[in-house]
């Protein structure tokens, strides 16, 4: 009880002290934050986002007003990682970045977006339900796998320290949830071109492209065998999974003729 007491006191103050901290402030205190040495600070992993986001909105053909929502979303999206509560709890990132950007005054949505874009979070979670969210989330992971693939991270059997399955996979049960009619190819441009005005490519782009081709055929591939038979997988897959949506429908064509 002792233990908890102050456990939960110190959850309090961190609580109090972190509706002190603007967050216009927190988004300054991104700049100085390291996010890899070859691909600049949390600042600069922002600035990615939020060029990616407006070109998702713009290809899924958004109105107006929801831009503004996914801008603004894709802007704040990170800056609860400089408060001190998530600084203690890590787990609680996007938790108590939607908790803060409410009682700051954002956008219902907008703030909703802030814990939605980590979604899915792991397998079998649930990807975001708002199309804020749902931008910000694929602009994030997409910059994410992007990155670490221009600078050569890419996973390799069990190894894959930034979790770069699990985000291509997430990219993928977005698109079959929300029924995007985006090409991987689509997505794969918007991606490399924001890394190429920022950042720069450390890699050849059609090593890069080819690489992230294979990587998420393997995750549609990981989708389709779910509901269809090995046969009918590889039959799919062999026109390729550039859209993703119209490769699920045809597996599930198939399989339903067979």
């Amino acid at each position: 009880e002792k233990v908890l007491r102050a456990r939960l006191s110190d959850a309090r103050f961190f609580y109090e002290e972190d509706q002190k901290l603007k967050i216009e402030t927190a988004l300054e205190k991104l700049e100085k934050i390291v996010y890899h040495e070859e691909l600049g600070t949390l600042g600069d992993k922002v600035r990615r986002i939020r060029a990616n986001a407006e070109q998702l909105a713009q290809a899924w053909g958004l109105d107006a007003e929801t831009r503004r929502k996914v801008d603004r979303a894709a802007a704040i999206c990170k800056f609860d990682l400089v408060t001190q509560m998530v600084y203690e709890f890590p787990e609680l990132q996007g938790v108590m970045g939607e908790d803060y950007a409410r009682l700051a005054g954002e956008d219902e949505e907008v703030a909703r977006a802030v814990f939605e874009h980590y979604q899915p979070r792991f397998a079998g979670d649930s990807a975001p339900s708002s199309r804020v969210g749902a931008v910000v989330g694929m602009a994030d992971k997409l910059d994410t796998i992007a990155a670490c693939f221009s600078i050569g991270i890419v996973p390799t059997g069990s190894q894959d320290p930034y979790a770069l399955r699990r985000q291509a996979a997430g990219i993928v049960q977005i698109i079959r949830e929300h029924g995007l009619a985006l090409t991987l190819t689509r997505l794969f441009d918007i991606a490399l071109a924001g890394l190429r005005d920022t950042i720069g490519l450390k890699r050849p782009e059609d090593e890069i492209i080819r690489d992230l081709t294979e990587f998420f055929g393997l995750r549609v591939k990981n989708v389709l065998s779910e509901f269809a038979r090995y046969d009918v997988v590889d039959a799919v897959m062999g026109a390729g999974a550039d859209d993703v949506l119209a490769t699920i429908r045809k597996a599930k064509a198939l399989q339903d003729h067979l």
